[in-house]
């Protein structure tokens, strides 16, 4: 089971709007290996979605490149940060 923290709240308050994890980690200070792994795992978990260049949603994303890839909050997201 995944459990939302701070770090992961403030993750995804951040991803309200499409976003690439370099903004996040300007946003939130974090660090971009650290920002990188908390987005793989709330994507992982459906917490939020990849958006491709076209802003079509992407079932999967190339991991390398990551830092290029938008992501945004999923209605299950939504849904924790309105918690």
């Amino acid at each position: 089971m995944f459990e939302i923290g701070g770090d992961e709240r403030k993750v995804l308050l951040c991803l309200i709007h499409a976003e690439t994890p370099i903004t996040v980690m300007e946003d939130t200070g974090f660090p971009i290996n650290v920002t990188v792994d908390i987005i793989r795992q709330l994507h992982h978990y459906g917490y939020i979605k990849a958006i491709g260049k076209d802003d079509k949603v992407l079932g999967s994303f190339d991991i390398d490149k990551i830092r290029k890839t938008r992501f945004q909050l999923t209605s299950k997201g939504f849904n924790e940060i309105g918690s």
